[in-house]
């Protein structure tokens, strides 16, 4: 039985610590403060007001980002003209993204009670990372706003097709088009979710012309970023491309630090139960041990070839920075390392079980292997959106699991602060 006065009482909790931390001037993810990162949006924003295309390329224009969120804002937010007040705008932007949550949650979880599936929505409240977003005007939040409107625009178009409603079929699929290529003028490490959405659409039963269609749309809404890459001579900014390296370096390391980021943000849902203890016994088949064999060739192959003592302290998630902080001993903290890198790879090896899902988490790893740095703010709330979203599992949820849940992430926010705040 859901206790509503309970799921009320902590859903309210979470709401005010939101607020207080933008009245606090919180920065739980390293990058917010007026001499952090806003600093250098707020920069961005004033260049770009001087003309859009004229600064595209300019050196100047310091963000690893597509230029669409400082556009919307030139041109559709009234509120650019001082500092405080559009931070104020983007923090109440911000709120959008909870909201259709929860709208997407409800589509695949409709037999859920509405205030524990409110709760599931306000996970994204707990996020250091996108807290620190809402907070101080980065653009990340728009990127997943749009990713949570190219789900609900999917499943719609699926249930028009039931209906068999030719006119919405053809509205359906643009506007699902739409909003999964504007993703990646967000953020271009999303470049997954219209790739997925694609393959979703011409494994529809329906019309071909349909499909011909989407195809076309999608061809189309890809132009402007293949003008940016031209512009660019790079996938991102001039800038950043030179201070990161792009396609000049392989990190060898990041996969399994990838693979331990998002083990972090499995072990809530696997430790209280929502996904079922009879998943355990995956590890005793023989598709496990053929993984793990290769799994391990990785691991003896990054020991032999990689350089761990001149590893970059930034990034690499919470696990990396638990080990920096109570590990002086180089020699012990790569063989902790090693075995957190197995350990993460068998949970989300147990936790897994649709083979669209481990798509996704490649695609992650990939990514990981050919970006530096990769910082945990890539996939949060990003993996908890994903969840209950695209990724093809569904959990079992009661209040019980989600009070776990919950308390995991709100000490992860406070852990974050804390650490940010001293460090």
């Amino acid at each position: 039985m859901v206790s509503k006065f309970k799921i009320n009482f902590i859903s309210i909790i979470i709401l005010f610590y939101f607020f207080y931390g933008f009245y606090s001037n919180e920065n739980s993810a390293g990058a917010g403060g007026y001499d952090g990162d806003f600093k250098t949006i707020w920069n961005n924003l004033l260049l770009l007001k001087e003309g859009i295309f004229a600064n595209l390329a300019n050196p100047l224009y310091d963000d690893s980002r597509p230029p669409l969120s400082y556009i919307i804002h030139i041109y559709f937010n009234p509120f650019t003209y001082n500092q405080e007040v559009f931070r104020i705008s983007c923090f109440i932007i911000s709120l959008f993204l909870p909201v259709l949550f929860f709208f997407a949650i409800k589509k695949k979880f409709p037999e859920i009670n509405k205030n524990l599936l409110a709760l599931c929505s306000f996970l994204l409240l707990l996020s250091p990372y996108f807290r620190t977003t809402a907070y101080w005007g980065l653009g990340e939040n728009y990127g997943l706003i749009f990713l949570v409107l190219s789900y609900l625009s999917f499943i719609r178009l699926e249930e028009d097709l039931e209906k068999n409603h030719k006119v919405n079929n053809f509205i359906n699929i643009f506007l699902t088009c739409l909003f999964s290529s504007l993703v990646i003028y967000f953020d271009q490490k999303l470049i997954f979710i219209p790739t997925l959405i694609l393959f979703y659409i011409l494994n529809l039963n329906i019309e071909s012309r349909f499909k011909y269609l989407s195809i076309i749309f999608f061809f189309i809404l890809s132009i402007p970023y293949i003008y940016l890459i031209f512009s660019w001579g790079s996938l991102i900014p001039t800038s950043a491309a030179e201070a990161r390296n792009v396609g000049k370096s392989i990190n060898l390391f990041h996969p399994g630090y990838c693979l331990t980021i998002i083990a972090f943000y499995i072990l809530p849902f696997f430790l209280s139960d929502v996904f079922g203890k009879r998943k355990i016994k995956k590890i005793f088949n023989k598709q496990y041990l053929i993984t793990s064999v290769f799994f391990f060739l990785y691991l003896i192959f990054i020991f032999i070839f990689g350089d761990f003592e001149t590893i970059s302290k930034d990034g690499k998630g919470i696990i990396h920075k638990l080990l920096l902080m109570f590990f002086e001993n180089s020699s012990l903290r790569l063989f902790l390392t090693f075995i957190i890198f197995f350990l993460s790879f068998t949970l989300i090896y147990i936790f897994f079980e649709n083979k669209f899902d481990f798509f996704i988490i490649i695609y992650f790893v990939v990514l990981s292997f050919l970006t530096f740095p990769f910082y945990q703010e890539y996939l949060d709330p990003l993996l908890i959106i994903l969840f209950f979203t695209f990724f093809k599992l569904k959990p079992s949820l009661s209040d019980k699991k989600m009070y776990f849940i919950v308390t995991y992430f709100f000490l992860f926010s406070f852990s974050s602060k804390y650490y940010y705040s001293i460090f």
